[in-house]
């Protein structure tokens, strides 16, 4: 009967109490919530940072084809006309062309060119990613990147 007992006690020895695992959950737990934000800072900075390279390369592009033709392109799919002077890559053309969105990542891109021979250009790149805090971008034939928080409003009147 002695030896029964000894038995019991040595596997009741063995192993993690309930404490100690919720202890070591509520480690990892802590540990996580304090991670996460960082790397969704870290992914919003990422796409911002390809926002303004994207919107780079777009002023190229114009600047391109302004050399080209005299005036910047002009009408409903100014990419084409892009494309057509070979300003942009056929990888990222490949990329764009098979879903929007895709020419910047995680951004959508509007191209202002007003008039049949414009003289100026503007484009914009807003965020497409839903909750998360990115910013909206804007290039000018000036070559600026403007936070388009930081802009001044426009009175009309």
């Amino acid at each position: 009967m002695r030896e029964n007992r000894e038995a019991t006690e040595d596997t009741g020895k063995r192993g993690y109490t309930m404490v100690e695992i919720m202890l070591a959950v509520s480690l990892i737990a802590i540990v996580a919530a304090m991670a996460i934000p960082n790397l969704q800072r870290a992914r919003a900075n990422a796409l911002e940072t390809g926002a303004i390279e994207g919107l780079k390369q777009l002023a190229q592009a114009e600047e391109m084809y302004f050399d080209v033709y005299g005036y910047y392109t002009s009408g409903h799919d100014q990419f084409t006309d892009l494309r057509r002077v070979d300003a942009i890559d056929a990888k990222s053309w490949g990329r764009f062309a098979s879903r929007r969105g895709w020419f910047i990542k995680g951004y959508s891109i509007q191209m202002v060119n007003l008039g049949l021979y414009p003289e100026n250009y503007s484009i914009v790149a807003w965020p497409l990613e839903a909750g998360m805090p990115l910013k909206t971008f804007l290039i000018q034939s000036d070559g600026v990147i403007r936070d388009t928080a930081e802009l001044e409003p426009i009175n009309i009147y």
